[in-house]
């Protein structure tokens, strides 16, 4: 779907991008990650075609042209881009129409977001009478208008509240079920994790860490199983206790130990469990670990 291949990005002596390569695999999610000024909005940029790289080439649906990109991505920026002095209609149909869709088309998607999101009542408003949440939801829908076949999303849940972060979510999802290549760029890990098949850390300018999200942390995580429920638990042939938690303990299996072995041994001891599940290192330790090693 999308590939960078060596690219390579400068402003004047200092190297923003640095000789990165990957692949976002089509019809999947994927973040991609880093600290402040890692690179990733140059990367943005340089897919879209805003930048172009000094080195190395981007590849978009097979093809190396420049020109076929515009109606192909949808970009969410994490600063609001809207005219707000435009009423929210008339700009949805003009971003939708701006993507090559017919007017007909536009419309027909502008009514299906509007109503979608419950903002067809401030249709005819302009948009800077709205609420920063609602603005946020217009600008979303300005980017998911015209349905792109890679959509790129930088901070999309900024501003919202509780409620519009699960329906933004939901509709997140169901353009992912539709077959739509995603891009989701946050320093938000749990949304990594809730939404991210595939993920990519740049760091200073370098790709330090990518791969698919759930390996990467079940490789980092190593064999430690939390179990909740006993007030007290000691050492023993199965495990080693390793700290407490809340409501248990984390504990460490021995050499030659299995999951399956420890539940057979709970099974038949008088430990009072009321559940065991593997260890899982948060994204947030594995993010910072990874940049901190680089760092030095």
């Amino acid at each position: 779907m999308l590939e960078l291949n060596s690219v390579v990005k400068r402003f004047g002596r200092n190297c923003a991008v640095n000789d990165v390569s990957f692949r976002v695999p089509a019809g999947r999610i994927s973040g991609l990650l880093g600290p402040n000024g890692a690179g990733k909005t140059t990367i943005i940029r340089m897919i879209m075609d805003i930048l172009r790289p000094d080195e190395g080439l981007i590849q978009l649906h097979g093809e190396w042209s420049q020109s076929k990109r515009k109606n192909a991505i949808g970009y969410l920026p994490e600063e609001r881009g809207l005219y707000t002095r435009e009423r929210v209609d008339d700009t949805l149909l003009y971003f939708a129409m701006l993507k090559g869709l017919s007017r007909h088309t536009a419309q027909k998607n502008v009514a299906t977001f509007l109503e979608r999101l419950g903002m067809q009542d401030v249709a005819r408003e302009r948009i800077k009478k709205l609420s920063k949440g609602n603005q946020q939801k217009i600008q979303f829908i300005a980017t998911v208008v015209s349905r792109p076949p890679l959509l790129i999303l930088d901070e999309p849940f900024s501003g919202l509240d509780p409620v519009n972060v699960k329906l933004i979510s939901e509709i997140i999802r169901e353009l992912h079920d539709d077959g739509m290549t995603i891009i989701f760029s946050t320093h938000q890990m749990n949304q990594v994790e809730a939404f991210c098949e595939n993920m990519f850390l740049i760091n200073h300018g370098r790709l330090i860490l990518e791969g698919e999200v759930e390996p990467i942390i079940s490789s980092r995580s190593g064999s430690f199983v939390v179990i909740e429920g006993p007030s007290e638990l000691d050492d023993s042939d199965m495990f080693t206790v390793t700290g407490q938690v809340k409501n248990g303990f984390q504990i460490k299996l021995r050499d030659g130990q299995t999951y399956r072995d420890l539940l057979a041994w709970l099974a038949k001891s008088p430990v009072d469990v009321t559940s065991v599940q593997p260890f899982r290192l948060p994204l947030s330790d594995i993010f910072i670990s990874e940049v901190q090693s680089q760092d030095g």
